[in-house]
């Protein structure tokens, strides 16, 4: 995910030591990108990873309305299913 630097509004500011910044630097070069690009996308990552990892999410009333909507739903028929589960088991050999 690419943004472009118009469309960012906000300004993240971090310490960070010679080495530090050094090896970020050089992965940065090695994708193709610019500094600011890799350290939000890794951020980003992680945070994502962090997120993943909570037991409860929160959202907000329309979302989880459509996500009950969604299960609700009878699943579209899926003919490689019915094909597998009209085959024999290895239980009924």
């Amino acid at each position: 995910m690419t943004i472009s630097p118009s469309t960012r509004d906000q300004r993240l500011a971090i310490r960070v030591t010679t080495w530090q910044k050094a090896v970020i630097e050089r992965a940065a070069a090695v994708r193709g990108g610019t500094v600011t690009d890799f350290a939000v996308r890794a951020l980003l990552d992680r945070a994502e990873d962090v997120l993943a990892d909570r037991p409860l999410f929160e959202v907000d009333q329309a979302s989880w309305d459509e996500f009950n909507r969604l299960l609700d739903e009878p699943p579209a028929p899926d003919p490689r299913l019915v094909d597998l589960l009209s085959r024999p088991t290895v239980l009924d050999r």
